[in-house]
C-alpha cells in the first residue's frame, strides 16, 4: 500500500461564548486554496455554555475536516494545549474564535514555510471594529515584516518586539512538539508567556508582509468598559507576567533573550502605569515602585522614541510621570 499523504495544516480554534463570533471566523477558514483533505480545523470547545458547541458541530457534520473538541473549563491556555496535542498536520495555525483570516491566505504561507524551511513564520494583520471596519492600529506600534530567516533568539532580540499574538505566525509542528513548551493555564498574559520560550528555540524564522488575519477590537474589552474587578485581574496578571519574564531572563544563558525579556518586562510596566492612568494614581505609583524591576531596560529596536522618553520618566520617577502624562500621550 502507498503511504498516507500527511495532513498539511492543523488549525487550532478555541471557543468560550463564541458564538456571536464563531460563523465569520469557520467561514474564513473553510475559505482557503486548499482541500480538505490537505487541513483540519479543530475546534474546542472550553466548557462554553452558549451555543458555540451546537454550532461547531452543525459545522463539522457538514465538513469532514472540522475536529469538535469538548472539554470542562480550563482558560484558553488550557484549550489551545488541547488543540496543540489533537493536531495532526505538519504545520499549525492558532486562530481566535472572534476574529478571522483572508481568503486563500494559508496556500501562500504553507508555501513559504516549504520553501524557506523554516520553523516559524510571522505574518501582519489588521486590527478591525465590529462592523469589520479596519481602524488604526495603536500609536508606536512598529513591527519590521521585511523578509531575513534568522534563528529564534536574533528574531527575539531585533525583530520581535511586543508582537507575541500567536495567532500571527505559522509553525512547524514538529518543532513544537520538540520544545515541549506548554500554554501556562491560569495565565492572563499566556501569549507572552509562551511565545517567546517556543521562538528562542527555533533555528528559522522568518516574516513576510502580507496580511493575513484580522483582529477584532469588541466594544466589551475596552478599558473604559471593564469593571473594577476585570480591571484588578488584568492589572495582576500584568505584575505576574512581569516576574515569569523576570524568571526566564534568569533562566537563559542567552544575552539576547535575556535583553528581550528585560525590555518587556519595562514596557508591561509602562502598560500598568498606561491602563490605570484614571485609578489611583497612588495605589499604582506604590505597586510599580515595589517592582524589582528597575532600572527599566530600554534598548528594543522597534520602541519608537516617544515610548523610550516615557520609560526614562518612570525610571527617574513614577510619580513624576503622572504628573507630565497629558504631555506624553
Amino acid at each position: 500500500m502507498g503511504k498516507t499523504a500527511e495532513m498539511k495544516l492543523s488549525i487550532v480554534t478555541t471557543m468560550y461564548n463564541s458564538a456571536k463570533y464563531l460563523p465569520k471566523c469557520v467561514d474564513s477558514l473553510l475559505n482557503q486554496n486548499l482541500s480538505e483533505d490537505d487541513y483540519e480545523i479543530v475546534l474546542v470547545n472550553d466548557g462554553s455554555p452558549d451555543n458555540s458547541l451546537e454550532l461547531a458541530e452543525q459545522y463539522a457534520s457538514r465538513h469532514k475536516n472540522i475536529k469538535v473538541l469538548s472539554h470542562e473549563n480550563k482558560g484558553l491556555a488550557g484549550a489551545r494545549n488541547t488543540g496543540l496535542d489533537a493536531a495532526t498536520g505538519e504545520y499549525l495555525c492558532f486562530v481566535d474564535p472572534d476574529d478571522y483570516v483572508h481568503p486563500d491566505i494559508y496556500g501562500k504561507l504553507l508555501g513559504m514555510m516549504d520553501e524557506r524551511h523554516l520553523d516559524i513564520l510571522r505574518f501582519n494583520y489588521d486590527m478591525v471594529n465590529e462592523d469589520y471596519q479596519i481602524i488604526d492600529k495603536p500609536k508606536g506600534t512598529v513591527i519590521d515584516y521585511s523578509p531575513q530567516v534568522m534563528d529564534g533568539e536574533t528574531f527575539l532580540d531585533e525583530r520581535l518586539g511586543y508582537g507575541c499574538f500567536v495567532w500571527s505566525y505559522v509553525y512547524r509542528l514538529s518543532f513544537l512538539r520538540k520544545t515541549g513548551v506548554r500554554f501556562k493555564e491560569g495565565a492572563y498574559f499566556d501569549d507572552t508567556n509562551w511565545f517567546p520560550r517556543v521562538c528562542c528555540m527555533a533555528d528559522r524564522v522568518d516574516s513576510v508582509d502580507i496580511v493575513g488575519y484580522y483582529y477584532l477590537q469588541r466594544s466589551g474589552s475596552l478599558v473604559n468598559s471593564m469593571t473594577e474587578e476585570a480591571k484588578q485581574k488584568k492589572v495582576k496578571g500584568q505584575v505576574d507576567l512581569i516576574y515569569s519574564l523576570k524568571d526566564f531572563a534568569g533562566q537563559t544563558h542567552s544575552e539576547k533573550v535575556k535583553h528581550w525579556c528585560l525590555s518587556m518586562a519595562s514596557l508591561t510596566v509602562l502598560a500598568i502605569m498606561s491602563f490605570a492612568v484614571d485609578e489611583k494614581k497612588e495605589d499604582v505609583v506604590a505597586l510599580v515602585s515595589g517592582l524589582d524591576v528597575f532600572p527599566l531596560e530600554l534598548r528594543l529596536n522597534n520602541t519608537t522614541k516617544r515610548v523610550k522618553s516615557k520609560l526614562r520618566l518612570i525610571n527617574w520617577s513614577p510619580k513624576m510621570y503622572y504628573k507630565l502624562y497629558q504631555l506624553l500621550r
